[in-house]
């Protein structure tokens, strides 16, 4: 395979690294080489902060010093490593330390470097990890293609039939409402009645939303879009869906984001699903992060986006985690895993999404490990 230095090394600044180090000066020097070379670089001085930090920010790729207070390097890495198999890890030692290079070996650790440390050998292991990274990534793309010309194969007809519903739906509902309300005027005011009265305009109206579900999904959804800050309404959705619960909700992103057209309804609808999917994995209270940055897609980035620049935004939970069985099949229409109840839309909140992001010109897609949460990617074009 033809190496490309400048696709790897620019691969390399979009990822981000933890550098776990005891020693003060040790992690000062290697921190701002490091940060030269690296899209995000998060620090640690002790294992047990380096396996935190990995949980709440999932990096690319680990350095961690071996010899540390209160976890070592080679038990973080462990751990971690039980997490996320494939995850590469680049382990500091000295030349003297043989016999944690075999520990290291039997965890399943391949790349180190030694102390003192040489700048030139370190960038070249970062720079293995990025190549062996953007080949994943270009085999994850292509499988993302395929799965997206197979959904676009059935999407128009999903698209018909769900609009074709929606429409017979609207004026079914109409009809017994309006029959419904004949029926009332002649009914004693306060008689019983009145009160089947009340619980059929309660139960059309739940059904109006699965119409306008059906509708989203049928493209005959009308909707207003406008350009500006779109953070504010999706944190707004958010802090709607978790009032009242026991999460622990955080928003980690710069103020002077770019401004993008967006629909309001839509971006409500997008994540006060993701949220309460959220809600749902974590029953007993978590954490939910919130970050958002700004990237730039060109042709050699393994995204399906047409070039340009796109905000970033990602949601992160510490819930159960969804099976590897389950992840391609969770934005399918009517695919869930929850059990049928009196609830409306059960099995198409995740399909909403997929479909009010992709009107908005964006993507999402999902990342989780069973028992370690899940990680939503949302991409929005920015712009007006």
């Amino acid at each position: 395979m033809k190496v490309n230095y400048n696709l790897d090394q620019n691969f390399m600044k979009t990822l981000t690294v933890l550098y776990v180090e005891d020693e003060d000066e040790t992690r000062k020097q290697l921190t701002d080489f490091i940060s030269r070379s690296v899209g995000t670089l998060i620090t640690a001085v002790n294992g047990v902060e380096g396996l935190a930090a990995f949980k709440r920010h999932a990096p690319d790729i680990v350095i961690t010093d071996i010899l540390m207070p209160q976890m070592d390097g080679l038990s973080m890495a462990a751990e971690i490593l039980q997490i996320a198999p494939s995850l590469p890890v680049i382990v500091v030692t000295a030349f003297e330390q043989t016999d944690y290079l075999v520990r290291a070996i039997n965890i399943g650790i391949d790349k180190y470097v030694t102390k003192p440390f040489n700048s030139y050998l370190l960038f070249e292991r970062l720079l293995e990890c990025a190549r062996r990274l953007r080949a994943e990534q270009q085999l994850k793309l292509q499988h993302q293609r395929e799965i997206q010309e197979e959904w676009s194969k059935h999407n128009a007809t999903i698209a018909s039939l769900a609009g074709d519903m929606a429409h017979d739906y609207k004026n079914l509902i109409q009809t017994i409402l309006g029959y419904a309300s004949l029926v009332n005027n002649k009914l004693a005011p306060d008689g019983e009645g009145s009160q089947y009265h009340e619980k059929i305009s309660k139960c059309c109206a739940e059904a109006e939303v699965l119409g306008q579900m059906l509708r989203i999904l049928g493209n005959d959804y009308e909707y207003l879009s406008s350009s500006g800050p779109v953070m504010p309404c999706i944190r707004t959705a958010i802090d709607q869906v978790l009032g009242g619960t026991p999460i622990v909700f955080s928003c980690d992103y710069p103020e002077d984001l770019p401004d993008t057209r967006f629909s309001e309804q839509l971006m409500q609808l997008v994540f006060s699903g993701l949220a309460t999917n959220a809600v749902e994995a974590m029953p007993d209270g978590g954490e939910l992060l919130l970050t958002a940055g700004v990237v730039e897609i060109t042709e050699d980035d393994v995204v399906p986006l047409a070039p340009g620049v796109y905000l970033h935004i990602t949601m992160v939970d510490s819930g159960v985690g969804i099976s590897p069985e389950v992840l391609p099949k969770i934005f399918d229409p009517n695919f869930s895993t929850k059990q049928r109840s009196g609830k409306v839309g059960v099995g198409l909140s995740l399909a909403l999404c997929r479909t009010a992001i992709m009107k908005s010109g964006g993507i999402i897609s999902a990342e989780s490990n069973p028992g370690n949460g899940s990680r939503f990617k949302v991409w929005l074009p920015t712009g007006v």
